[in-house]
């Protein structure tokens, strides 16, 4: 009888645990930022969001896909927060220039593996239309298929940053990402 007794209460606290669907996910607490903020007011914002810094054991660089001018500069290792929003953790990295701490780029990122449920998709529509609200533009949108990975991106320029979305996705999973890559002033 003890036994059914523990096996009912477990069934129940089972059943009264949040059910994954886009609404928890919708990054309400991931704020993305359109203007280059100091590299002093990380840790404000991180703050705010409630970000854990995160530090990973192996070297982080660009691509000139990230970062075209690349050449131009001698990037640090990157800051990196991870931030839990429900049942997807998004992960930002700062990346800024050595000698100034000028931020250059943000990166927004989350993935997900082929055992939870998929909203990935959901979640790059949900990315676009914010961005393309905030900047009052359509994003010029590109898809490709290979064999057996997808993907598609979305670009938007103003005269301050550079904003391309992501997502790509392949048996395992999926993942989506934003990058913000702020312009030099002209």
């Amino acid at each position: 009888m003890k036994i059914y007794i523990q096996l009912f209460v477990l069934l129940f606290v089972l059943n009264c645990k949040p059910k994954d669907n886009l609404e928890d996910v919708r990054i309400l607490s991931t704020e993305i930022i359109f203007s280059e903020p100091k590299f002093s007011e990380i840790q404000k914002i991180e703050n705010k969001n409630k970000g854990i810094k995160y530090t990973k054991s192996y070297n982080i660089g660009l691509s000139k896909d990230y970062f075209p001018e690349i050449d131009k500069y001698e990037f640090a290792q990157p800051i990196i927060y991870r931030r839990d929003t429900t049942n997807l953790d998004t992960e930002i990295s700062y990346f800024f220039t050595k000698n100034d701490s000028i931020i250059r780029l943000i990166e927004y990122s989350w993935n997900q593996d082929e055992k939870k449920k998929s909203f990935i998709d959901d979640l790059y529509e949900f990315n676009k239309k914010i961005i393309s609200k905030k900047l009052a533009q359509s994003g010029i949108e590109k898809s490709e298929k290979i064999d057996y990975w997808w993907q598609k991106i979305v670009r938007w320029d103003n005269d301050s940053t550079h904003i391309y979305s992501f997502i790509f996705g392949i048996e395992e999973g999926q993942r989506t990402r934003i990058i913000v890559r702020f312009k030099e002033p002209t």
